[in-house]
């Protein structure tokens, strides 16, 4: 009797253990978008139809460019978009030998905060428009508004519940240059700064191209192999493919989404999407990943950018999972109408 006892006891101290097990596993919830272009080209400034800036002034509130993505992105832990250009309330600096400068507003920065967009990379060949003036402008604009950002050398780290994530920023012609130091940066972020996992931006590839080429896939492999946790693209200014490689996503192009700088988008430029991201950790160790495709257009008009960028239609749904379909090696899980395409858990190797 004795024995049973003692049984019992010890099966029901184990069985009150098991919540608490399975309490260490944590998940962080992101969310991505691409390129924001929050304002326009420096010669476009005193137009008055059409632009980014126009719609702004016409709309009276910064809330009306992120008002349909907000709801996305409240839910999640942190949302991280591509800010493409500078924040200054001067051309102080412009490169003019540069074809294209965009430049919005300082104030702009409160569709970011009014969106719910707590991070952005400024890792991309329109965040130096204005040179260092400008970069400066932008990076102590975002600062101010409590908006982290990444860029090269600078890393952004977010933190939730003991668990650390490092995010990094690249053009890439700076990807380049860092590929001697990547490596070893990553060990650092993971096993001196306690990061739990990297997620790297990469700024590259060829415009208005539905298919990755062959230095996107070289570069982003490499982003994996030097231990980077998740890679996100953008900059065709178009939707492409997934990858997934050695147990991590590597997310080709996002393309556009609040895009000021184009008035009159391309047809291939519409089709946008949210990448929901859920990371799981057991503790701090890191267990996989897990990624759900929102299919987004970048405007509710056409030809003429409206700026606000929407869910997609079920009709216009299907054609953005085409889109990645068809620059994916794998098949992707469908699109679900209210829960979007969620794609199958990515364990960790």
């Amino acid at each position: 009797m004795r024995r049973l006892l003692a049984a019992l006891l010890a099966a029901c101290l184990l069985m009150a253990g098991l919540p608490a097990a399975r309490a260490e596993q944590r998940v962080i919830r992101l969310s991505f978008a691409g390129d924001c272009t929050l304002g326009g080209h420096e010669d476009w400034m005193s137009y008055s139809i059409g632009t980014f800036k126009v719609m702004a002034e016409e709309q009276g509130d910064y809330g009306y460019f992120l008002k349909h993505a907000r709801e996305i992105f409240a839910q999640d832990d942190l949302t991280m978009v591509n800010l493409e250009g500078v924040l200054a309330d001067s051309a102080k600096g412009r490169n003019l030998d540069k074809k294209w400068q965009f430049r919005g507003a300082t104030d702009y920065v409160n569709i970011l905060t009014l969106g719910s967009v707590e991070a952005v990379t400024l890792g991309n060949n329109h965040s130096e428009d204005f040179g260092r003036t400008g970069l400066q402008s932008t990076t102590d604009t975002l600062d101010a508004a409590g908006i982290g950002w990444c860029k090269d050398e600078d890393v952004y780290i977010y933190e939730k519940d003991g668990v650390r994530l490092a995010f990094l920023g690249f053009w890439q012609t700076g990807f380049t240059r860092a590929r001697k130091w990547l490596p070893e940066r990553i060990r650092q972020l993971k096993q001196e700064e306690g990061c739990a996992a990297v997620i790297i931006n990469y700024h590259g590839g060829q415009q208005y191209r539905q298919r990755h080429n062959r230095q996107q896939e070289d570069d982003l492999r490499f982003a994996i192999d030097s231990g980077a946790d998740l890679v996100i693209g953008h900059h065709p200014h178009a939707l492409q493919g997934i990858e997934v490689y050695k147990g991590r996503s590597i997310v080709y192009s996002l393309g556009n989404f609040c895009y000021g700088g184009n008035r009159k988008p391309r047809a291939v430029e519409y089709p946008s999407m949210i990448l929901g991201v859920e990371l799981r950790f057991d503790g701090t160790q890191y267990l996989g990943q897990q990624l759900t495709i929102h299919p987004w257009r970048i405007s509710g008009t056409a030809p003429r950018n409206n700026y606000q960028p929407l869910p997609a239609t079920p009709e216009q749904a299907a054609e953005v999972m085409g889109i990645i379909q068809a620059d994916s090696d794998f098949e992707l899980m469908p699109y679900v109408a209210g829960q979007g395409a969620v794609q199958a858990f990515v364990p960790a190797e």
